[in-house]
């Protein structure tokens, strides 16, 4: 009976390939804690200025846990 010869592969170089070829498509002006903040602000006015109905139903949504009760924010 013949025995299984292992076979193992280390992708290590490639991620690290993969890893520059990413950050380099994302440019030099990539911000991450920009694209968080902005994010967070996009949510806050989305859902400020609600009338009695749909402050309702944010607020179950929120019970519920369907939606963060705040956005979190990176400083």
């Amino acid at each position: 009976m013949a025995s299984l010869v292992p076979f193992t592969i280390d992708l290590t170089a490639h991620e690290g390939t993969r890893l520059a070829a990413v950050l380099d498509a994302l440019g030099p002006h990539w911000d991450p804690t920009q694209i968080f903040t902005d994010e967070a602000e996009a949510h806050r006015m989305l859902y400020a200025h609600l009338d009695s109905d749909q402050q309702a139903a944010y607020d179950l949504l929120i019970a519920d846990g369907v939606l963060p009760e705040t956005p979190e924010v990176i400083t």
